[in-house]
């Protein structure tokens, strides 16, 4: 194990647990079977061993060609043994350094996306590059090749969840303002009724939503008060129903923005609790 580079965050957190499986007995008569399969891994005895070779300071007399080719074999071991668990954890544990500096980055440079999201993806993106990896076309540099895909894809899911979260921010801004001192313009009125209207013809909310919406986003009822008045949902339900009700106005915004052109449903001014009462009820 990285002992000195171990910290507390969700990757390393995985990395110990797995790292747990393989040295007790069960998991190490796997990875003796493991490595007496294949002579390049034939001089290691238990996992720590493998770890301390792959992941030793590299100094003028490290042996880049042997790591690589010891990495190569692990990768290849997927087409030939049955055991692809125990395979895909020795993995995990022989990139750890890579899968976490990429986690590192991830969380560095989109503060907005949850820590233990980006844990996750980044960990399902490595075991599909592995899986697909084809170890003939790599070798020598399959580490560099792994960090760099691995790097790219999760960069670009972090992207598009980040645009995701900022449009779905815009959307209840626009929806849900509390500037009152900002007297929208009758145009903006017009758009915030004419989209509603839009929606609810092409059976994206439901007149019984749009009620919904209206008496928790506009009139500001909790979700207690309209638990009340509606007792077929449940406090909790409320709550998820308005958030699912916002989700689908945010995805038909986008796309009839795309279809139309109009950039209005995103830029168009805020709109005051008390003018978008009159919207709700014009």
């Amino acid at each position: 194990m990285r002992d000195n580079l171990l910290c507390d965050c969700h990757i390393c957190c995985a990395e110990e647990r797995v790292f747990e499986v393989l040295v007790d007995p069960s998991g190490s008569t796997r990875f003796l079977a493991l490595c007496n399969s294949f002579p390049v891994l034939a001089k290691f005895t238990n996992i720590s061993e493998l770890l301390v070779h792959l992941h030793s300071p590299r100094n003028g007399d490290y042996d880049w060609s042997a790591a690589s080719e010891t990495l190569t074999t692990l990768i290849r071991a997927q087409a030939s043994l049955p055991d692809l668990e125990l395979i895909h954890s020795v993995l995990i544990l022989a990139f750890a350094p890579t899968i976490h500096r990429t986690y590192r980055e991830v969380c560095a440079w989109f503060r907005e996306l949850e820590p233990e999201d980006v844990a996750q993806q980044v960990l399902t993106f490595f075991l599909e590059l592995i899986v697909s990896a084809c170890a003939e076309n790599v070798a020598g540099l399959l580490p560099i090749a792994l960090s760099r895909s691995l790097r790219k894809a999760s960069f670009r899911w972090a992207q598009r969840e980040q645009r995701a979260l900022m449009r779905q921010y815009e959307l209840r801004t626009y929806l849900d303002s509390g500037q009152a001192a900002v007297e929208p313009t009758f145009q903006s009125i017009s758009l915030l009724n004419d989209f509603l209207d839009y929606c609810t013809r092409q059976a994206l909310l439901s007149p019984f939503e749009r009620q919904l919406l209206i008496k928790f986003k506009v009139d500001g009822f909790s979700g207690k008060e309209i638990q009340n008045h509606h007792t077929v949902l449940s406090e909790q339900a409320v709550h998820l129903r308005v958030h699912r009700i916002m989700q689908r106005l945010e995805d038909a915004a986008i796309a009839l923005s795309a279809k139309n052109g109009h950039s209005k449903l995103h830029d168009t001014a805020k709109v005051s609790r008390v003018s978008q009462k009159k919207v709700a009820r014009a």
